[in-house]
């Protein structure tokens, strides 16, 4: 261990947190910057102390395999809470309801033929048999697939209506992106999990594993890096809190923040040359997502989750009842029920000149247009408008992805879920890989 290496690590997300972990792991003494007021990046918890819940990614899965031996070897068991994922796919005027991993639902949606349903079961059966070749977060494995868009795979190796009524609300109300625009690589894998797939979320909330894994950092938050210099071997790197700028000399740096902000404060010259065109054309959807009380009683018999699927416009990309998701993992008012509406990338442009009054007002008015029974009154609690919500995986991404991750080396290196997927899962293996990188130690997986 070599207990004299002074580590940078830019961002408190999962993939910050994790680099941080496993560098404090070896020895090394590391300050994580942070420009917000709060750890977890895209897993932040929302809490004003009446009310508390995830802001963005709320779940994780039983093959997240990093993720859930850190909750075994930082005695995060307890907090472990088990979602049962009771969904409602609406297109227009139909509603039908879905369990994952429960057949009988899948069997009973009105939306599919005979002839969708077998060849359903019979495709994903074949994939769930390639588990062995498939990895939900590895470039490598990840770049053997990363062929043809989302939309084109899943018309072609399912259905049409495969496509339109399980694929699509599969993927574009967890991440906002159009089925058009991206890899099927994430996708294939997930469709060879989906037969015993569990979902979970933490009490307290995501940002928990990052709390935990950042224990033994120093946590400088309000801390915006505003630019980082070469000076002789070390790198000189300067940051504005509340009160003072100051500066600090760093034997090494891992940037774990997104591309937009690396661009800000790296210099062009110290953007190594094997990432410099991966991190200037990497694109991220924007996502608004905003937040309700409203009475339960008036949720009584609703569903925790609804989405839309088939071929109609909407710009809804999901709708949470939170108590009725989970009702131990967050906090809310007595008599109340939690309600997010999470907004797809093209409406949310469409919304960001609008004052919070009217955003609160219009995003109500398209949740009531989407799912009538939800009610007319409405206490606002919070919005969250993310302009580089999640990175865009376009074809050939994770190929581009996989030749970066084996070249990463030296004093600086990147850590991010762009780099992998947009998962939590993806972000920690990122900071792990780069923590071992920037140590010149061998690790046997991404």
């Amino acid at each position: 261990m070599n207990k004299t290496k002074k580590i940078a690590v830019i961002g408190a997300g999962p993939s910050g947190s994790a680099a941080a972990y496993y560098l404090t792991n070896n020895g090394y003494e590391v300050d994580v910057f942070e420009k917000e007021n709060f750890i977890g990046g895209r897993t932040h918890v929302f809490d004003n102390g009446e009310t508390r819940f995830d802001t963005g990614a709320s779940f994780f899965t039983n093959f997240y395999p990093l993720l859930l031996s850190l909750i075994k070897e930082l005695n995060l068991d307890h907090e472990v809470l088990e979602l049962k994922r009771r969904v409602g796919l609406r297109e227009k005027e139909t509603l039908a309801e879905f369990a994952f991993g429960d057949i009988k639902t899948f069997w009973n949606l009105p939306f599919l033929s005979f002839k969708d349903k077998t060849t359903m079961i019979w495709k994903t059966l074949l994939l769930t048999l390639q588990r062995r070749k498939l990895d939900l977060v590895n470039p490598k494995k990840l770049a053997a697939i990363d062929d043809e868009s989302i939309a084109n795979w899943a018309r072609n190796y399912l259905t049409e209506n495969v496509y339109e009524y399980c694929i699509k609300p599969g993927v574009e109300p967890f991440w906002y992106f159009s089925c058009e625009d991206v890899s099927r690589a994430m996708t294939t894998v997930l469709q060879g999990r989906a037969a015993d797939a569990k979902f979970y979320t933490f009490k307290n909330g995501m940002a928990s594993i990052s709390s935990k894994l950042l224990e033994n950092s120093s946590l400088q938050l309000n801390s915006a890096v505003s630019k980082i210099e070469k000076n002789n071997s070390k790198f000189l790197v300067t940051y504005q809190n509340s009160t003072k700028e100051a500066s600090c000399l760093y034997d090494g740096i891992v940037m774990a923040c997104p591309t937009p902000q690396i661009k800000k404060i790296l210099p062009e010259n110290l953007i190594p040359s094997y990432i410099k065109d991966f991190i200037n054309s990497q694109q991220y959807v924007t996502n608004l997502h905003a937040t309700y009380l409203v009475d339960e009683k008036e949720t009584k018999g609703s569903l925790a989750y609804y989405y839309p699927c088939g071929k109609w416009e909407t710009p809804i990309a999901a709708i949470v009842l939170h108590k009725i998701k989970a009702i131990d993992s967050i906090k809310a008012p007595k008599g109340k029920e939690l309600i997010s509406v999470y907004i797809m990338d093209h409406s949310t442009n469409q919304l960001n000149n609008l004052e919070e009054k009217e955003i609160f007002s219009k995003v109500w008015d398209m949740a009531k247009d989407f799912q009538p029974s939800l009610p007319a009154d409405y206490i606002p609690v919070a919005i969250f408008n993310r302009e580089n919500a999640i990175p865009l995986h376009q074809v050939g991404r994770y190929s581009l992805a996989n030749k970066i991750k084996d070249a990463q080396n030296g004093n600086l290196v990147f850590a991010g879920d762009y780099l992998s997927c947009a998962t939590v899962e993806g972000a920690i293996r990122s900071g792990r890989w780069a923590a071992f990188k920037l140590m010149n130690k061998e690790i046997s997986t991404f």
